[in-house]
């Protein structure tokens, strides 16, 4: 498992709760996740994302029905985002920055994306501000390696 300080656990019932307030199920993957951790703090974890030819220092993984602030809960940015992303999608994470962790389970375009909607990266435009950078939540996990600074 990846570093990270979890915001707890969440039961099978939470995660029913959840499913149907997104409006669809969760991928096994993703529902052990949260099931065992409710999201929570990654502790110096970066991810390649090819497209940008870019290392991203993972922030935190959003979690369901976090007391410690809104902005940590799945439900927030559902909410906030959900007409501006791809229907059965979730955010699911940020970096320190702002940018998100998007996660397209089903259809054509499924799998986890960097969502860079401030534009801070100079390839991002209206036109293009997705990228892609696994097939499954599992294997963006796999995907996660310590952040090492230049010496």
């Amino acid at each position: 498992m990846i570093p990270i300080k979890p915001y707890g656990d969440l039961s099978s019932d939470e995660l029913l709760k959840l499913e149907e307030k997104i409006g669809f199920a969760l991928p096994s993957d993703y529902r052990d996740f949260l099931k065992i951790s409710n999201g929570g703090r990654v502790l110096n974890q970066v991810f390649h994302v090819d497209d940008l030819e870019q290392d991203i220092l993972m922030n935190v993984f959003y979690g369901y029905n976090v007391s410690q602030d809104k902005v940590l809960n799945l439900l927030f940015w559902f909410d906030k985002y959900q007409d501006e992303i791809p229907e059965h999608s979730l955010l699911i994470g940020n970096d320190p920055g702002g940018g998100f962790i998007l996660y397209i389970p089903y259809g054509e375009d499924c799998g986890v994306y960097y969502y860079d909607d401030s534009y801070f990266f100079e390839q991002s435009s209206d036109e293009q501000n997705t990228y892609f950078i696994a097939e499954t939540f599992q294997e963006f996990l796999g995907l996660l390696k310590e952040f090492k600074p230049a010496s």
